[in-house]
């Protein structure tokens, strides 16, 4: 365990206590009214003059009232004379502020500014001069009801009693709903933290606890050892009644898994993989965990997916409770990948943390990266790979529209702060950390990050600081400090060539390579045209809707972008750095055809002209394992995104499409069906049922083959076994009959044996789905769900739910959701977003979302991703001028404080611009196609 305290500091405050101790504590009056004094500072970001060196927080829930007090002694450390200390508070009643100083405490008068969530600190005629200070506050307030700051949870257990229990969610902007504190990365500090409890529950936090002291009222508390030095959105603490299994890793932590009495048996394939990943990444990043224990969470009620706490991380029960016998393949892959994130955050965000959060993505791309680099090599099996490219397809529909917005942004109040955790920062941030490893090797990137992270232990950073340590790795002056140990890499690398070209070469500027893709929004189109032996390359930026090849909105755009290359004639990747808007290269010989972006290891597409794509779709259709998995999925991508700039018609793209009846890998089947269902489900909503039955009859046929090939088992391996649950998925909604018949008969021998009978986790959704389209069966499966102790099997019947072609039956789920007795509130967003997409419950979703738009902000917090995913989702596949209108209508009445300004609603609008444009343009072209493919059949 580290600690940056001196030994000075520590006299210091034992001093200031021992003071206190001797002199008591005298009444007070704290002033809050703001009429008094204007407020003494007038910025959303607190002044750098003082900063934090220690907490001493004693924090006491009664989970009988759902209300806390707490009392703060921070330690602060003033570097000029000042005469208000600012911080920032919210939602607290502040009891009690003073000064203590060695002689005597003083009294402190508050300020308070709720528009900045802040207080200030004075007295009349004082000033606080330089050097270290201790502030005392002593504080209550309700615990929240929403799921951040320290808020309540509650959870039934088998016999039907409730039991309730308090946890923390701080990030990004809410351990100020918790405690007066400095509430942005950059404070970091040291927290020495002591919990009240009753003795029928336990309390755990960041670090081990040391003891605990039984009081004079029959109250425990338990005191924790002091952390290192970190940022108060890591703070975390929980009181509740949780059982727990613990295992020893490797390097000699200790790791927990914590979850409610009756699902501690479904703990241990997460205790065993947290053990395993702790262990790879210290030695990946040759830096050991710097706590003597790691603890892991599962939280009844939990909004995110999971939070990296130091020390303590949280998850979704979902994401951390895995059940042998009921969770699908499928769940272990996520388990394992949200595991993965939040102990590689340890290092990456924890360890070494972005200075503000317009620089998130340093946190959390890196994170998203890492769930892939590790998994890959621990757990082999799970082919974690397979998935990788769809987080970069994600991002890039996202990145596409005009309202995206650059990797790294300016942001200041809480809810552009929330705006930032969204699919750039995470999805696309991971996608350009996999360009740049590529582009500069594997070792040589590992090396990089291992320098930032030892450069920059228990600091802040900025863009530019990993770019330093990406830049010239083997002239380092790591190097000659001891930080690094390179094992003869660099010696090796001078002796090899192609492949480490870009890193040894002078020119190689990573960090001029690396602004082009994080100070800017976007990404590039890369133009192909192949002449002879020359190949001409063009570069813009990709703009879904601008026809014109070069428009205000994308002519000042311009990317450094290490291009990747197989040809006809050769599978040896080559390179090609395009640095400029135009660009040649040349073959050493003439090709058939040429595929660019090899496995999707670049963040861009790519666009073939003059019969370039028309090689491809004839070498796809001849044989397409010339090309990797990832390679098909990718040219299936690249081709339907060109229709939308109409550089590519929808006739070619369909044409391309049609070797998917060969096809039998996951990703490009389930990219196939990325581009093919939208179709039909935008003509859901336009009441176009002919057309809609015809693309839905062609795909059922694409696809055929290999749905009539999947077992009902969870044989085979974890891809086979996610690609059978997709297919058989798909086929029954479809009401293929074999399907239909088969998920029927199943459905009704797992009914008449009370839900006793095994069903293979693997198709269970499948089983349920169908079930659920009567009252009966889906009144069945809602008793199911009540009684399941598991996670995994509640998702699935939960989804069935959601499927169901009853209309009255959807809008109860909506309804009860918001109760949160029988559904869990947390999953109201994903639940309503399910709503949406089913062609029965499209308006009901709608209709719901405009109805409690003021209590769903309340309840999930302005900007957060709840809210964005809902504004998104349930909007995304409407395409008629009149939808467009009414949402416009509804989104443009909300005031400020309820998200008129949202990105996340710039999204919805631009989205349904854009399917309105693609169906004006394309309906035409699909109609025809499809005919003619009628008429061929």
């Amino acid at each position: 365990m580290l600690f940056s305290q001196s030994c000075g500091l520590n006299c210091f405050i034992f001093a200031v206590l021992l003071c206190v101790l001797l002199t008591g504590n005298h009444g007070m009056t704290v002033n809050t009214d703001t009429n008094v004094l204007p407020f003494p500072w007038d910025k959303m970001r607190l002044p750098e003059t003082v900063k934090p060196q220690h907490y001493e927080l004693l924090i006491h829930p009664n989970l009988t009232s759902l209300t806390f007090t707490g009392v703060v002694q921070i330690l602060v450390e003033v570097e000029q004379d000042t005469r208000a200390i600012i911080l920032h508070s919210k939602n607290l009643q502040i009891s009690k502020a003073q000064l203590l100083e060695s002689r005597h405490h003083r009294d402190l008068q508050i300020s308070e500014f709720e528009a900045n969530e802040q207080i200030a600190l004075f007295a009349d005629g004082f000033t606080f001069e330089k050097g270290n200070h201790l502030v005392h506050l002593e504080f209550y307030a309700n615990l929240s009801d929403s799921f951040h700051g320290f808020y309540k949870g509650k959870y039934t257990t088998n016999s039907g009693e409730d039991r309730i229990l308090a946890s923390t969610q701080f990030e990004a902007t809410h351990a100020r709903a918790a405690f007066p504190c400095f509430d942005e990365p950059a404070f970091k500090a040291n927290f020495t933290i002591r919990v009240r409890r009753e003795s029928r529950h336990i309390s755990i936090s960041n670090m081990p606890k040391l003891r605990t002291v039984e009081l004079a009222d029959g109250l425990l508390e338990d005191q924790f050892d002091t952390t290192v030095k970190m940022s108060t959105y890591l703070v975390a603490f929980i009181i509740c009644d949780f059982h727990s299994i613990s295992k020893k890793s490797q390097h000699g932590v200790e790791i927990s898994v914590y979850t409610v009495p009756e699902k501690i048996s479904q703990a241990e394939y997460a205790l065993n993989t947290a053990v395993t990943l702790l262990d790879f990444y210290e030695d990946y990043f040759d830096i050991p965990y710097p706590l003597p224990k790691h603890d892991l969470a599962a939280i009844p009620d939990f909004q995110s997916g999971a939070m990296e706490n130091w020390g303590l991380s949280t998850y979704r029960e979902s994401g951390l409770l895995f059940d042998p016998e009921k969770s699908s393949s499928s769940d272990k892959l996520g388990i394992t990948k949200v595991i993965a994130h939040e102990l590689a955050h340890q290092w990456f965000g924890n360890l070494v943390t972005m200075q503000w959060w317009n620089d998130l993505w340093l946190n959390e791309g890196f994170a998203k990266f890492m769930e892939y680099v590790s998994v890959n090599i621990t757990h082999p099996e799970l082919q974690v790979d397979d998935y990788f490219l769809e987080k970069c397809f994600t991002a890039m529909s996202v990145d596409s529209l005009i309202s995206s917005h650059p990797i790294s942004t300016p942001v200041e109040n809480p809810a552009e702060i929330s705006e930032m955790f969204d699919d750039v920062s995470y999805r696309k941030g991971a996608c350009i950390l996999n360009m740049l490893r590529d582009f500069l090797t594997p070792e040589a990137f590992k090396y990089g990050i291992i320098d930032y992270l030892k450069r920059h232990s228990y600091q802040n950073t900025v863009n530019a600081h990993l770019w330093e340590s990406l830049t010239n790795i083997c002239t380092s002056d790591g190097l000659d400090s001891g930080r690094l140990k390179l094992d003869g890499f660099c010696s090796k690398i001078r002796a090899e060539s192609p492949a480490s070209k870009w890193f040894m070469e002078d020119s190689v500027d990573v960090r001029a390579i690396m602004d082009t893709w994080t100070l800017q929004e976007g990404f590039p189109l890369v133009t192909v045209e192949v002449k002879g032996q020359e190949v001409i390359l063009k570069q813009e930026r990709y703009l879904k809707g601008e026809k014109s090849s070069k428009t205000s909105s994308t002519s000042s755009f311009l990317w450094q972008v290490p291009l990747t290359y197989i040809t006809s004639h050769s599978s040896a990747v080559q390179r090609f750095l395009l640095k400029s808007e135009k660009d040649v290269l040349y073959l050493s010989e003439k090709v058939e055809w040429i595929k660019f972006n090899v496995d999707l290891r670049g963040y861009y597409i790519v666009h073939y002209e003059s019969g370039g794509w028309d090689a491809l779709i004839g070498q796809l259709q001849q044989n397409h394992t010339v090309f990797s998995s990832n390679d098909r999925a990718s040219l299936i991508h690249d081709i339907f995104q060109l229709v939308s700039l109409e550089k590519v018609p929808l006739d070619k793209a369909l044409n391309l499409s049609l070797y998917l009846s060969k096809e039998s890998e996951i990703m490009p089947v389930t990219q196939g069906f990325n581009e093919l269902v939208p179709l039909y489900k935008l003509m859901e909503k336009r009441n176009m049922e002919e057309l809609e039955n015809q693309m839905k009859g062609h795909l059922v046929k694409l696809f055929k083959t290999l749905i009539d090939r999947q077992r009902w088992s969870d044989d085979g391996s974890v891809s086979e076994r996610m690609l059978r649950n997709y297919l058989l998925l798909f086929a029954c909604v479809r009401r293929y009959p074999s399907c239909v018949s088969t998920a029927a008969e199943r459905f009704q021998k797992w009914k008449e044996s009370d839900g006793k009978l095994r069903l293979p986790a693997d198709v269970s959704l499948v089983v349920y789905t169908e079930g659920a389209r009567t009252d009966e069966g889906w009144d069945f499966l809602l008793e199911k769900y009540k009684r399941s102790a598991s996670p995994s099997e509640k998702w699935m019947i939960k989804a069935a739910l959601a499927y169901t072609p009853l209309t009255h039956k959807l809008q109860w789920l909506l309804e009860r959701s918001m109760e949160g007795e029988i559904m869990k509130t947390q999953d109201l967003p994903s639940l309503v977003v399910t709503v949406s997409k089913n062609p029965k419950g499209f308006k009901l979703a709608w209709e719901f979302m405009k109805t409690n738009w003021g209590t769903l902000v309340k309840k999930f917090d302005l900007g957060s991703s709840a809210i964005s995913r809902m504004a998104v989702g349930v909007t995304d596949q409407y395409s008629t001028r009149e939808m467009l209108d009414e949402v416009q209508t509804f989104f443009s009445s909300l005031a400020q404080d309820q998200g008129s300004g949202l990105r996340s609603i710039q999204q919805a609008l631009e989205k349904i611009q854009q399917n309105i444009l693609w169906m004006d343009s394309n309906v035409p072209l699909l109609k025809a196609w499809l005919d003619m493919q009628s008429v061929q059949d």
